[in-house]
């Protein structure tokens, strides 16, 4: 409600005349459904957050409620990215933006922005950079992840002019997350420019950052970062040690493309440098994570 009508109401009511209609009451199971995913998902529990918010989106569906659909939606889909399970968050995503398009109702930013980072992590840079490129501004947090995306495919694409721009337009923010957001694209991008100490120390505090922020799956993405700087800088063993340790935190979370891809370079760099004990944590590493692999599969 606009401030000024807010505080005028008892002027209003003063003066007489017909009291505002009360607010409908609010679906009490939707509600519960909602609130219980969100905190799911902030304890990072990915499957319990999905059936929630799942329970969440039938519920809207049987009220009919188009904005309690779109927010159920984007929390769902949110849910099955850190499940992860990013076909079926795009799957989600594009499912429920045809419904709210049926309803002639806005998508939410939010819900493109979910949409361009399952199409990321789904290895589609090209479908990422076009929806990411149509997030608005109405929500800043919500512009702010979609330039840091854009950044990411930026510097996958070694596209340094627009690499450059979405660190810009980071800014300087003060919360810890996009903080950690600006930090790993100046890494990313002092890394392209061959300014190896600086993408080092800009990588650390970037893994610095998400550690404390329980941004996991961004410290990984960091101590990678790290790591092709060392070996760039001829330090084979410090970079073996680095991806090893991004390998192991990836696997943690089910990550399989990125964790094997990580082992695998740990290994690979650990013989080069005649790292026996590194290329073994390696090797045991790819085991257990084949393990988990066949566990999620069954």
């Amino acid at each position: 409600m606009n401030r000024k009508l807010w505080l005028a109401l008892p002027l209003l009511a003063a003066c007489g005349g017909t009291p505002p209609p009360a607010p409908p009451p609010p679906d009490e199971t939707l509600g519960r459904a909602a609130r219980a995913g969100r905190l799911a998902l902030e304890l990072d529990r990915p499957a319990e957050a999905a059936r929630l918010y799942g329970m969440a989106l039938n519920r809207a569906r049987e009220r009919d409620d188009t904005a309690a659909i779109g927010d159920a939606g984007i929390g769902l889909a949110a849910a099955q990215l850190a499940r992860p399970n990013p076909a079926a968050a795009l799957a989600t995503a594009r499912e429920v933006q045809a419904e709210l398009l049926r309803r002639n109702a806005p998508i939410p930013d939010a819900l493109r922005l979910v949409e361009a980072l399952a199409l990321y992590r789904g290895g589609d840079l090209a479908g990422a950079e076009g929806v990411a490129a149509g997030i608005g501004t109405e929500d800043a947090d919500v512009a702010l992840r979609g330039w840091f995306l854009r950044g990411l495919i930026a510097a996958a694409r070694n596209d340094p002019a627009a690499l450059a721009q979405a660190r810009a337009a980071l800014g300087t923010p003060e919360r810890r997350a996009f903080r950690a957001d600006a930090e790993e694209l100046a890494a990313a991008a002092a890394l392209a420019g061959g300014d190896l100490a600086e993408a080092r120390r800009l990588a650390t505090e970037a893994a610095r950052l998400r550690r404390e922020g329980l941004d996991y799956r961004g410290l990984a993405r960091a101590l990678a970062l790290e790591a092709e700087a060392a070996r760039r800088q001829g330090e084979i063993p410090v970079a073996a040690d680095l991806l090893l340790r991004a390998g192991r935190s990836a696997a943690a979370r089910q990550e399989f493309p990125e964790a094997r891809r990580w082992l695998q370079q740990s290994e690979a760099l650990a013989q080069q440098a005649r790292a026996p004990e590194i290329a073994n944590a390696a090797r045991r590493a790819l085991r257990d994570l084949a393990e988990r692999e066949r566990d999620a599969g069954a």
